[in-house]
């Protein structure tokens, strides 16, 4: 059985994801404010993004950047990001976001999967990134650097400076790829994610149709890292569309924000889970007027309903959640504006143009959807214009995630109502969710296992004092006559991962669980931790 939103489905445009953006600039909107960097305080116009956008995009062709290649972007959020992001669309090459808090081994892989030509980055990431690029046999020369101190970089400076002078580029948008985000799916290694010009386009238009009722006169706070699938279409890629002025955080600090919230005034906010809870509950919120906020929307992970409540009550503003994956653009569901019937604990009804199915994991037939109340749980199926092309390098017959039917198997178990309102009960997938990104138990048990002293390992998520967020905990098993400290493990292994990657613990185990057929039997991964985990 397909569902389907009340909103009727919308025309998608056949154009790059360029032209959608700064095609129809006029000379008004492009005097207006498109970023301010609160920290720097540097700011741009729409023009002069379209300008950097152009002069960037020019230097890169120039340098033979076009069709199949990939450039890496490892940049905090700053106004610099859209012209380099745009910049290489331009040109028919994909951008491939690295996270920031990303280290350089972990930097050298996502390089070497996208076979990028240049990486962009700014002088304090510049150390891990400049590693890593000489690991993935890139030279000097082919990092670029906002602000270098060494002529051996490339200077951001002489990319800007260029006369624009925009190549021919034929671009099929249904099929051409734009961004190579990476995702680890629903388990295993983090892979790079095919998305097209006609995914990101859909789906702008698609979040555009909920959001309508806002009007024309919004800005948004854009501390969602760029770099992740949901801030960069929620925030730069949906304020560069609208025409919205965004003010950009490097990353989310309590104080900072509040000023922004206080001198600048915004209207929309793009929150992840734990900063609807410091919305709720912190005391510093009630030192700033919230009257200029118009809506909160949070997503990335399940959002606890009466938190929700609480801030709608607390910044009398009202508070959406939606729902998005990497691997479709990202977003799927969302609560109406108009619906404040509908509980905030959902993630709402579909957007235009996407259609879902509730499967039963075991039998593969979607569930029975009673006239009252809601379904039997079932997994979460998505399809539409926003559905990836697939993963970089992986067969299409190999992948699990999207079938030969265009079905996108999300890994989330979910209920479903008559009216389509669907609630997130359960994750059937491995995948641990923390700081609204993803870990995947796999690269972490991979890593364990290159330590000496470890024989095996198995990682699962334990439960965050924080709604809906996990920590990893690893279950290891030790070689025969090795020794080593849980402490002294968790220490090795932070210094090989992303921050939001480290382990909370370690429980040693005489032996990890594993089938037959050699894979860990994840279900029995619980009952091996002591009682006071």
């Amino acid at each position: 059985m397909e569902h389907r939103g009340p909103l009727p489905d919308i025309e998608i445009p056949p154009v790059a994801l360029y032209d959608l953006i700064f095609a129809g600039l006029t000379e008004a909107d492009a005097a207006r404010v498109a970023f301010v960097h609160p920290e720097t305080g540097a700011t741009l116009t729409f023009g002069e993004v379209k300008q950097s956008t152009d002069a960037v995009a020019t230097w890169l062709a120039a340098r033979g950047i076009g069709a199949g290649d990939a450039v890496a972007i490892d940049l905090p959020n700053c106004p610099e990001y859209a012209a380099a992001f745009h910049g290489i669309a331009r040109t028919g090459a994909a951008t491939s976001p690295v996270n920031p808090a990303a280290v350089a081994s972990e930097i050298a892989r996502q390089l070497r999967e996208t076979k990028a030509s240049f990486v962009i980055t700014n002088q304090l990431l510049l150390p891990k990134v400049a590693e890593a690029a000489a690991t993935a046999g890139l030279a000097p020369e082919a990092v670029i650097v906002l602000d270098p101190t060494d002529p051996a970089h490339t200077a951001w400076a002489e990319l800007v400076a260029t006369v624009p002078d925009l190549p021919e580029v034929s671009i099929e948008p249904a099929t051409h790829i734009a961004c190579l985000p990476f995702s680890s799916g629903t388990s295993g290694m983090p892979k790079a994610v095919m998305l097209s010009h006609r995914n990101l386009v859909a789906n702008l238009l698609q979040f555009n149709e909920v959001l309508l009722p806002l009007g024309e006169d919004n800005s948004i706070v854009a501390f969602l890292p760029y770099s992740h699938i949901y801030g960069m279409t929620t925030n730069l890629n949906y304020g560069l569309f609208r025409r919205f002025p965004q003010y950009t955080m490097s990353s989310f600090a309590p104080h900072a924000f509040l000023e922004i919230i206080a001198k600048y005034r915004p209207t929309i906010l793009f929150v992840v889970p734990p900063v609807a809870a410091f919305l709720a509950k912190h005391p510093g919120v009630t030192t700033v007027s919230w009257d200029s906020v118009r809506l909160i929307v949070s997503g990335a992970a399940p959002l606890d309903g009466p938190v929700g409540e609480a801030i709608q009550s607390r910044l009398n503003t009202r508070v959406v959640q939606g729902y998005g994956m990497t691997e479709l653009s990202p977003v799927t569901h969302v609560i109406p504006l108009d619906r404040r019937d509908i509980d905030l604990s959902t993630i709402g009804l579909a957007v235009p143009n996407v259609r879902f199915r509730v499967v039963d994991p075991e039998s593969g037939v979607d569930v029975d959807v009673p006239a009252e109340g809601q379904s039997e749980p079932g997994e979460l199926w998505c399809t539409g214009p926003n559905a990836m092309l697939g993963y970089l390098g992986v067969p299409r017959d190999a992948d699990a995630v999207l079938d030969a039917d265009g079905w996108v198997h999300t890994g989330d178990l979910v209920t479903v109502d008559a009216e389509g309102v669907v609630r997130i009960v359960d994750r059937i997938k491995e995948l641990i969710k923390r700081r609204g990104f993803q870990v995947a138990p796999a690269e972490l048990e991979a890593l364990l296992c290159s330590h000496p002293a470890v024989a095996d390992a198995g990682v699962l998520g334990l439960a965050s004092t924080i709604a809906g967020e996990q920590i990893p905990h690893a279950l290891v098993q030790l070689r025969e006559g090795a020794e080593v400290g849980g402490h002294e493990l968790t220490h090795w292994l932070a210094g090989q991962v992303a921050s939001y990657k480290r382990l909370g613990g370690v429980t040693f185990v005489e032996k990890v669980p594993r089938s037959a057929a050699g894979k860990i039997l994840r279900r029995e991964l619980p009952k091996l931790l002591p009682l006071s985990s």
